[in-house]
């Protein structure tokens, strides 16, 4: 379950992230994670919820949000949702195509509430 080793990796920039405010409260844990990314979101889910429940953020939220694939055509430049697995331009017809979107993951924002008691989305 590479989802564990992933959901560790996250977790270690979450918490370099909150060492910077160390006051401030962890709300949620935003993540994008494509859809040809390898990971699966409910395991990636599930273990960053174990790590969230033995740290000094029991509480905080995991919200996962998928991105869909986007391949975008070398010879004519246009960017698309492939059907099934047919990567062909449906502009023109080349083959010659490369993923834009949808190969990667990231912590896109962490949710904060500040000492003062107002959320910070940041």
């Amino acid at each position: 379950m590479h989802e564990l080793a992933l959901a560790q990796s996250v977790w270690r920039e979450v918490e370099a992230q909150m060492s910077r405010r160390p006051a401030d409260l962890l709300i949620a844990i935003n993540l994008v994670v494509g859809r040809w990314s390898g990971a699966d979101p409910e395991s990636l889910e599930f273990a960053l919820s174990l790590l969230a429940a033995d740290s000094q953020w029991p509480d905080a939220r995991i919200h996962i949000r998928t991105e869909p694939l986007a391949i975008k055509c070398r010879a004519c430049g246009r960017e698309f949702e492939p059907q099934e697995l047919d990567l062909a331009c449906p502009g023109c017809g080349a083959s010659d195509t490369e993923v834009a979107r949808g190969r990667d993951m990231r912590l896109e924002s962490l949710e904060v509430e500040p000492e003062s008691g107002q959320e910070d989305p940041s």
